[in-house]
């Protein structure tokens, strides 16, 4: 295989790295040695101050908040914290009376699971959800979404890359569309921060959420969303807390008095741990640059791709790096046991049904676990066609 550049980085603070074959970051990125130290740090603090260690805890919301605001191109402020995307967009979703006026809700039939549940159970307080449906199971085309949109609309909610295929949605051109109808735009980012540039501003959008186990190297626990800063005070989530009070420390009574800045998504007690441990991913991440992330992972992805094709592989994944997010499907005879047969080796891999093993390499990743997974692949298949 031919050599790749630039090479990988930061290898030494994943301890993970030396003792597998770590390709599984669209999944669950490596866990950084920073993680560790930041929850050893929590716990310090947690047993040293006991409540006074809140004084220290609270003000890191919102710098961490900030820091992902970095990396997607956010204002400082626009971001807030969460414990995942579900309870988020969840949050959003009450800001609407779907009673009178827009009802309408419309997603594409290749959102994830774990939103549409959301947004299905919104049709209990009078949405109307509408499904934009799919032709070949990987992809929508963008006019179908558009022609979806209309006076009825209230809301639409897409993701920038669909998690079945890794292809990238057109949310420009969505957002575009929702301008012209009235209509707000909640965009799941999820599949792509920090291995898909773009810029939250540039494209002008409404709302983003996403969540920092995957690409971000983060762990489970810290969603995030942003708020277009001019939209921000229009919101009222009913999903809410203690935390999102203008003044949550002077614990009074209903009716709320939400908080000015982006602390108004807030709930209750936040889940401290989860966000101290996801730190160290986003500072890798800003340190290296999403550009730089994406030029090594479309060459890694690049080889993947030629590999599976030169073995007669099933590529659902796009080929044209453009329109895809950052792995690579292949699908196969026997493909479900293989990946099995891999992760008991430690070549961390997975398997979804209609698209089959999943591949996503990031920055710490070298052009030699490719090829070991490669080697691994063609031996078991090679043991199971013998066996």
């Amino acid at each position: 295989m031919k050599a790749t550049s630039p090479r990988p980085l930061h290898r030494e603070e994943f301890p993970a790295l030396e003792r597998s074959t770590y390709l599984v970051s669209h999944s669950m990125g490596a866990a950084p040695a920073g993680a560790r130290a930041a929850l050893d740090a929590y716990w310090n603090d947690w047993m040293e101050e006991g409540p006074e260690a809140w004084e220290r805890w609270l003000p890191s919301i919102g710098a961490i908040a900030d820091g992902i605001a970095e990396i997607v191109g956010a204002t400082r402020g626009s971001i807030f914290l969460g414990p995942n995307v579900s309870v988020l967009q969840a949050a959003h979703a009450s800001c609407f009376d779907f009673r009178h006026g827009r009802r309408e809700v419309v997603y594409e039939a290749l959102q994830f699971p774990s939103l549409t549940y959301v947004w299905r159970e919104w049709e209990r307080f009078g949405a109307k959800t509408v499904v934009v449906p799919s032709d070949d199971g990987r992809t929508i085309e963008t006019e179908r979404i558009l022609e979806s949109i209309c006076e009825r609309t209230a809301l639409v909610v897409i993701s920038h890359a669909y998690y079945v295929s890794g292809a990238i949605a057109d949310v420009a051109a969505v957002q575009r569309r929702c301008r012209e109808a009235g209509a707000l735009l909640c965009v799941d980012a999820y599949q792509t921060t920090g291995v898909f540039p773009y810029d939250v501003t540039e494209l002008d959008l409404d709302v983003v959420t996403g969540g920092s186990h995957k690409w971000l190297c983060g762990g489970p626990g810290c969603g995030w969303i942003y708020v277009r800063p001019s939209l921000m005070t229009q919101l009222h989530p009913a999903v809410t807390g203690w935390m999102a009070h203008a003044r949550p420390f002077a614990f009074e009574p209903a009716p709320m008095e939400y908080s000015p800045s982006m602390y108004r998504f807030g709930h209750g007690t936040p889940t401290i741990p989860g966000y101290v441990a996801a730190r160290a991913g986003h500072d890798m991440i800003r340190s290296i640059g999403v550009g730089a992330i994406r030029r090594y992972n479309v060459a890694l992805t690049t080889l993947l791709a030629q590999g599976a094709l030169e073995r007669g592989f099933t590529v659902p994944t796009p080929l044209d790096p453009e329109h895809r997010s950052g792995w690579i499907g292949m699908d196969f005879d026997g493909a479900e046991r293989i990946c099995g047969a891999l992760v008991a080796e430690r070549v961390f891999v997975d398997y979804r049904p209609g698209c089959g093993i999943r591949v996503g390499p990031h920055f710490y990743t070298s052009e030699e676990e490719i090829a070991r997974f490669f080697e691994a692949v063609d031996r078991l298949r090679g043991s199971s066609a013998n066996a």
